[in-house]
């Protein structure tokens, strides 16, 4: 099914940060990941098992090549104090009307979707 891979220490990586997802940006990150001679991480998970990484930390999944849909839950935390950015492309404006509904740039997210875990 194509498990989650990691680029090892790519979270230092600043290229792609604001690049819409496309099969262009994908080659880009591509690119840069290997002049940066970073390991790809790449082992299939058990059932049930849980993958915690940081978000700036380059992932993807390889293809499925089953007939059975791959299901994935993703859970992202973010700080309680975070600021609603403005949206750099398309593809950032449609995920903070999608994950982030009624919040408004420059403020702290506050919605239904984003609730404060722990204070």
């Amino acid at each position: 099914m194509g498990p989650l891979a990691f680029s090892a220490g790519s979270h230092r990586v600043e290229v792609g940060r604001d690049l819409p997802i496309s099969d262009e940006s994908e080659a880009e990150v591509a690119r840069a990941l290997e002049r940066a001679a970073l390991p790809l991480v790449e082992e299939p998970f058990g059932l049930g098992d849980v993958s915690f990484h940081a978000g700036w930390t380059f992932h993807r999944a390889g293809p499925n090549r089953t007939s059975r849909t791959r299901e994935v839950m993703t859970v992202i935390y973010m700080d309680a104090e975070m600021r609603l950015a403005a949206p750099g492309n398309r593809n950032q404006q449609i995920d903070g009307e999608t994950w982030c509904p009624g919040a408004v740039v420059g403020e702290k997210i506050r919605t239904p979707l984003n609730p404060v875990l722990y204070p």
